[in-house]
């Protein structure tokens, strides 16, 4: 038995180790960069590109390990495996050679599963080939839809320090580059930065969007209720002179601003568009953070019958406290013509709350059954 055994055993070595000779040979390029990327982020400082040359020269199955070692990379770890793949890119021919687009693939492929530290310095590794001459830039030409599948990323992701060199490629491409999708996922980032990016960032944001070849200022509007008050008034200055594409509406909460000089851009941009004083103090009034002092706007609009009533209504109706809406409803309810019936209507089917929606259905029904004026059929 134990003689049958052995002779089992011999046997199975003799057909397996070839197989397993062979399959490793066959690997062996994943297999050694397995342990050069293992040995290069354990390695010291001054031993480091010693092993970033070796997984360079290895062929294109060493790119595995290194995009695995990405998605859990710390700082250090993260620069030293994407300086690696850079140098891949160049030994295989550079952006031009299909091994290389491939590898960009992948790496665009699983970049929303790479560490925080592994995102930001995958996007340096684009700002780097940004840099190559236009227009035959390879982020716009061979290596465009990873481009695209990368930069689409970066909004979704909670990463405020990846937006520091995606906006780098946003100032290499939003001014020249005519790709309607990649022109998308720039104005992506582009609103990302302008409300979660460093404040410096946020401000280069705002400056791009308002460029004459850019031409997105409302991007801006985001901005003006910024917790930093430089970045607030940088997006006041921005809004101020975009009288076609930022409305008054977006302008108004900015009378209450802290700080005074924001309070004044906002006072004069809002003249600039038509306003007059009385619409300024109504303005004020219903951008109020106090709802009792946004319900005194119902007064102004009985004192004042040269006033749009209709006009302030609607936007009192929209107001997010319950008793607001309530006090705006019944005062269109008694408004003499219909105008407002669409938007009372609207609101019994889909206001939040249950009590102003019952209430609204009420005087729905009530306004369509119009009281007949006897002195009309008298004549």
């Amino acid at each position: 038995m134990l003689k049958t055994a052995r002779f089992v055993i011999t046997i199975s070595l003799v057909i397996c180790m070839p197989a397993l000779i062979g399959f490793a040979w066959w690997q062996r390029d994943y297999l050694m960069g397995w342990y050069l990327t293992d040995q290069l982020l354990k390695a010291e400082p001054q031993y480091k590109s010693h092993y970033v040359e070796a997984l360079a020269k290895l062929g294109e199955n060493a790119q595995y390990p290194l995009l695995d070692h990405l998605e859990k990379a710390n700082d250090t770890g993260a620069a030293d495996l994407v300086k690696a793949l850079g140098k891949m890119f160049v030994s295989w021919g550079g952006t031009d050679s299909q091994a290389s687009q491939q590898c960009f693939h992948h790496i665009a492929r699983r970049y929303t599963t790479f560490s925080p530290q592994a995102q930001v310095q995958t996007l340096e590794l684009l700002v780097s080939m940004a840099d190559e001459p236009k227009p035959q830039n390879p982020l716009t030409t061979n290596l465009l839809e990873g481009t695209k599948l990368i930069l689409g990323s970066v909004p979704g992701t909670d990463n405020p320090a990846a937006l520091v060199p995606a906006m780098k490629i946003v100032s290499s491409f939003i001014k020249t580059n005519k790709d309607k999708e990649l022109q998308s996922r720039l104005a992506g980032i582009m609103a990302k930065a302008i409300t979660d990016a460093p404040e410096n960032i946020k401000i280069q944001a705002i400056h791009l969007a308002i460029a004459p070849e850019v031409g997105m200022t409302e991007l801006s509007i985001a901005a003006l209720q910024d917790k930093n008050v430089e970045v607030r008034k940088v997006a006041m200055i921005a809004c101020a002179s975009a009288i076609d594409s930022v409305s008054v509406d977006s302008l108004l909460p900015s009378l209450h601003d802290k700080d005074p000089e924001i309070r004044a851009y906002c006072e004069s941009a809002l003249i600039a568009r038509g306003l007059k004083k009385e619409h300024l103090q109504l303005g004020k009034l219903l951008t109020d953070p106090r709802p009792a002092k946004r319900l005194e706007v119902l007064d102004s609009l009985m004192d004042d019958t040269e006033l749009d009533q209709g006009l302030w209504l609607r936007k009192l109706s929209h107001d997010p406290s319950p008793a607001v809406r309530v006090a705006a409803l019944r005062m269109m309810s008694l408004q003499e013509t219909n105008d407002l019936q669409d938007r009372i209507d609207q609101m019994s089917r889909s206001d939040p709350s249950k009590t102003v929606s019952e209430l609204a259905g009420y005087y729905s029904k009530s306004n369509k059954i119009k009281p007949v004026k006897y002195d009309i059929l008298d004549n």
